[in-house]
């Protein structure tokens, strides 16, 4: 199976970051928020930070962002203010919203949880977080060395916590059902793991897949896409404990970031200014 570009369009600012909830959302390096409909025709965008945000996810008709101008920023999705969560100890990088919570992870290890805009609970697991997971009661947080698993209960506990697991792995990572889709400690391959206590998170299979640093990580419909400074953007089926490949495409630039808005269908966000729609057919 291949992948083509179907759409493309470009922009006056460097994209840095995106989010999807039934459009496309861009944070740019100049602070501001862009939106895109599926077919990348721009929509409503607006200054959401002095400088560039360093997280961005949107769920429920809600943008939530984050940059080192302050605490979490909650949008409509047309860029109307709805909150400001207080600004933490240190910068946030990661953005994560499972069910009614919000989970939010700084540089110096802390992870906020909030609901409906009140902060409810606060865990640190000792390192930077520069992204998480979430699969209730477990939640996924990794640096640059290891995954460190972790149970958290925020509806009974704001403090206290279990740590379950660490394995070797770094950012980026997500949940696809009840796998968990770990960037490699190398940066250029991506493990699979079974994301359940009782099989001690193990390890199924592992793949490189890009020849440099991996930079973008999405997955939707039991498929995994990838993407990184080799410019190729790749799509893997998640079928009987293994990745298996689906198709890539040479997009000729670094990727910055990378989501996807389906099994079959993606948006890559390049150096230079350039947002491209890749599809598989």
């Amino acid at each position: 199976m291949s992948l083509s570009i179907v759409k493309e369009t470009k922009i006056d600012t460097e994209p840095c970051i995106a989010a999807w909830n039934n459009k496309l959302f861009v944070g740019a390096e100049n602070g501001s928020i862009l939106t895109f409909d599926a077919n990348l025709s721009p929509g409503t965008s607006w200054t959401a930070h002095a400088v560039q945000p360093f997280a961005i996810t949107a769920s429920e008709g809600k943008v939530y962002s984050a940059s080192n101008d302050g605490g979490v920023r909650v949008w409509t999705l047309n860029g109307d203010k709805i909150a400001e969560y207080s600004a933490s100890e240190a910068d946030i990088g990661s953005l994560s919203v499972s069910g009614k919570y919000v989970y939010t992870g700084d540089e110096l290890g802390n992870i906020y949880v909030y609901e409906q805009n009140e902060l409810i609970a606060k865990y640190n697991v000792l390192e930077e977080v520069k992204d998480i997971a979430i699969s209730p009661p477990f939640m996924f947080t990794a640096r640059d060395l290891y995954v460190t698993v972790t149970e958290v209960k925020p509806d009974q506990s704001k403090d206290r916590f279990i740590t379950q697991h660490v394995m070797e792995g770094r950012a980026p990572l997500r949940m696809c059902g009840s796998y968990l889709v770990v960037t490699s400690r190398s940066g250029n391959s991506i493990q699979l793991h079974n994301a359940s206590l009782d099989t001690k998170f193990k390890k199924l299979h592992e793949v490189k897949v890009s020849d440099m640093i991996l930079t973008g990580l999405s997955v939707s419909d039991g498929f995994a896409w990838t993407g990184g400074w080799d410019g190729c953007v790749r799509r893997w089926k998640i079928s009987e404990d293994k990745l298996e490949s689906a198709g890539e495409i040479n997009l000729g630039a670094c990727i910055n970031a990378l989501v996807a808005s389906s099994g079959d269908n993606a948006y890559a966000l390049l150096t230079g200014g350039r947002i491209v729609n890749v599809k598989a057919s």
